[in-house]
């Protein structure tokens, strides 16, 4: 994400645990939070994100599924990945994490978002694949979508908070 994450302090149980969403509290007060909406829960006594290491954020599955879902929906329309498939013929082209230090050179695993197949230079709908090893947040900060996806996912997000019945 372009913008810092929000954390929110709830009660879940009988325990205060502090979740992480992208939603504003504007849009938390008016709605509520989705489980589709909360990137995951922060450790036992963790109540912020300055200094966090990775070991202390657990990833929210569900979050992860929907966050591949809109990617495979939505990322055959951004004009970056056209681009970049018409340079690559056929083959994959590799979905990376903005957050990575060096794009051009050797990307860890946990920054590789998916891949998509190409062929004949256009992106092959519905060839999107996970990368299970991807992970929503690293030593270098939470993940980065480019901007195109990044509005697909909060545009989606937000309508789920506005219908929480659709919601799980």
């Amino acid at each position: 994400m372009v913008r810092a994450p929000f954390v929110y302090e709830v009660t879940l149980g009988e325990r205060i645990r502090h979740l992480v969403s992208p939603l504003t509290p504007d849009e938390v007060f008016a709605h509520g939070l989705c489980t589709e909406a909360v990137f995951g829960l922060l450790a036992l006594g963790v109540a912020g994100l300055d200094g966090m290491p990775p070991d202390h954020f657990e990833e929210n599955p569900v979050f992860v599924r929907f966050l591949h879902e809109t990617i495979g929906d939505d990322v055959f329309g951004v004009p970056a990945v056209r681009e970049q498939a018409a340079g690559i013929g056929d083959g994959w082209l590799y979905i990376l994490d903005a957050r990575t230090p060096d794009p051009a050179g050797t990307v860890p695993n946990e920054d590789i978002i998916g891949a998509v197949r190409v062929r004949e230079k256009q992106p092959v709908p519905l060839s999107y694949r996970a990368n299970a090893q991807h992970r929503l947040y690293t030593s270098a900060g939470f993940f980065q979508l480019p901007e195109e996806l990044e509005m697909a996912l909060l545009k989606r997000l937000r309508a789920l908070a506005e219908a929480p019945e659709l919601g799980s």
